[in-house]
């Protein structure tokens, strides 16, 4: 008889996970409220996060493709990579108003500053 033996174990994580119908109202509202750069640095700036968050959402949802749910960690990590400061958080609350993630909130995944 053996006395060792390797044995898989199959283990399930809960994730939160949002439908892929949400993100994809969140990508429409994105494009919606893609800003015109401006003269300004900070305009600039803002409409280069804006319009990195409205691509790196698209990357998401053609990765999720095949999939009924994403998680929400990943939707906010999209968000979390270029929002810095609390000026810039309208970046997020305008894009999931009235979505399933409208209760979500930001500070919960990234440090924001002033």
């Amino acid at each position: 008889m053996q006395q060792l033996k390797t044995v898989t174990i199959k283990t399930s994580n809960k994730v939160e996970s949002v439908h892929v119908d949400t993100l994809y109202t969140i990508i429409n509202n994105c494009y919606n409220n893609l800003q015109v750069v401006e003269a300004d640095c900070t305009s600039a700036s803002y409409f280069l996060n804006s319009a990195n968050i409205f691509a790196q959402l698209q990357a998401l949802y053609v990765e999720n493709e095949c999939n009924d749910y994403v998680s929400i960690e990943n939707v906010m990590q999209v968000f979390s990579n270029n929002i810095t400061y609390y000026d810039e958080s309208s970046l997020y609350t305008q894009v999931v108003e009235n979505t399933a993630m409208q209760n979500v909130q930001l500070e919960n995944y990234t440090y924001l500053s002033n």
